[in-house]
């Protein structure tokens, strides 16, 4: 049965059409995918879309998994053909696993260090002040006080007179406390802004 051009179900879908799914969006212009159905698996509702790879290299393909929850509509662009199919079943390349391990341990990596940033103790004025001093100086976090460029710590409520020097270094504290004047002046304007 040709379903060329016409909107299906996912349960209609055959390994070897293309189809075009229509994503669920947030608003306007809902966003699509297209390519080669290599399959629709049951089991976790993935719909797996072969498609000619975006850096263009002939022997290359792109793999979309698409969570069938996201899927709004699907169009069938053409039929699924012998020679589709056989396309479809042809050895992937190969993975570079050093690759993918460097890829990972750097993911990684950035996840610790992005954890490291976060204190679930402190208040969210307390963190958006660490996250504000991080942008341009190192900072870490010693239990509730925010220590800065191991000069200078800042303790709870995060204010500039909550400054301490570390190492009797004025020129640093007076530096820091400026630039917390600075982000709280901005977080009081944010503030302002969102009500």
């Amino acid at each position: 049965m040709a379903l060329a051009g016409k909107d299906v179900t996912l349960s209609q879908v055959v390994v070897g059409m293309t189809v075009e799914l229509t994503l669920k969006g947030d608003g306007g212009g809902a966003p699509t995918v297209s390519g080669a159905v290599y399959t629709v698996d049951p089991v976790t509702g993935t719909v797996v879309l072969f498609s000619a790879a975006a850096n263009g290299r002939r022997e290359a393909r792109d793999v979309r998994l698409v969570p069938a929850h996201a899927v709004a509509g699907v169009k069938v662009v053409s039929d699924a053909s012998p020679r589709d199919a056989e396309a479809l079943v042809q050895p992937l390349p190969a993975v570079d696993l050093k690759l993918c391990a460097k890829r990972e341990a750097e993911a990684f990596e950035a996840m610790e260090t992005a954890m490291a940033q976060l204190n679930p103790n402190a208040t969210p004025e307390g963190q958006a002040m660490f996250d504000a001093l991080s942008k341009t100086m190192d900072c870490s976090w010693v239990d509730d006080s925010i220590n800065v460029l191991d000069q200078v710590r800042v303790d709870a409520p995060y204010g500039v007179d909550d400054c301490v020097s570390l190492d009797g270094n004025t020129d640093s504290l007076a530096r820091i406390r400026k630039v917390m004047q600075g982000s709280l002046k901005k977080m009081a304007q944010r503030q302002k802004a969102d009500k």
